[in-house]
């Protein structure tokens, strides 16, 4: 009688030890899992490469200062005003995060349009910065780049000097924007004084 009253308090330790064990690691995996979801829901990381070198920017509290501005500015007109026939669609997309859903529409209406004479004449354009200014410094920003625009097309080659103004705003990071910035016009300079915007 004696033994079975000690294999029951053998028992019922061992049933209290397993209990302890089983919530401990649920509690871990818990914790666990909470770890690699926040680890996955993290935006995505803007990379800055220069030299061969790549470096990671903090993507949260970025300040926009001029550099900032003037480097999204770069990048917006390296992806929108340089292309090939091949390339120019998945440029767009590239930057629809980054564009106006005015500015989207109005690329792949015209991507659309000029489609068949892209290809069919292999189109190809590089715009080449030269120089790129701040002139409103406040939001709405403006941003005057400035380069030359080498056109070429069935053996023709054509260069010509244009200014670009970019309207870019400010809006709340996202992940699939984590400057927060968006262009939300561009026009050549030219054309936009016909408009009468004044820088």
């Amino acid at each position: 009688m004696s033994e079975l009253v000690f294999n029951r308090v053998i028992l019922e330790k061992n049933n209290q030890t397993l209990m302890v064990l089983s919530i401990t690691l649920l509690a871990l995996s818990f914790i666990l899992a909470l770890g690699l979801m926040k680890a996955y829901q993290k935006p995505p990381l803007v990379v800055y490469v220069q030299d061969g070198e790549i470096s990671v920017l903090k993507t949260r509290g970025l300040a926009l200062d001029e550099p900032l501005l003037k480097d999204f500015a770069r990048y917006m007109a390296s992806q929108y005003l340089s292309f090939t026939a091949n390339s120019l669609s998945k440029q767009i997309e590239a930057i629809r995060p980054y564009l106006s859903p005015q500015v989207a529409a109005a690329i792949l209406n015209s991507f659309d349009e000029n489609q068949v004479i892209i290809q069919k004449d292999s189109i190809s354009q590089q715009f080449v910065i030269d120089n790129i200014t701040i002139t409103r410094p406040r939001n709405p920003f403006w941003v005057e780049v400035q380069g030359t625009r080498n056109i070429h097309a069935a053996g023709n080659d054509k260069a010509v000097a244009m200014t670009y103004v970019m309207e870019i705003k400010r809006v709340r990071s996202t992940e699939s924007n984590p400057y927060g910035l968006l262009m939300s016009d561009i026009i050549e300079k030219d054309k936009l004084f016909k408009k009468g915007k004044k820088t």
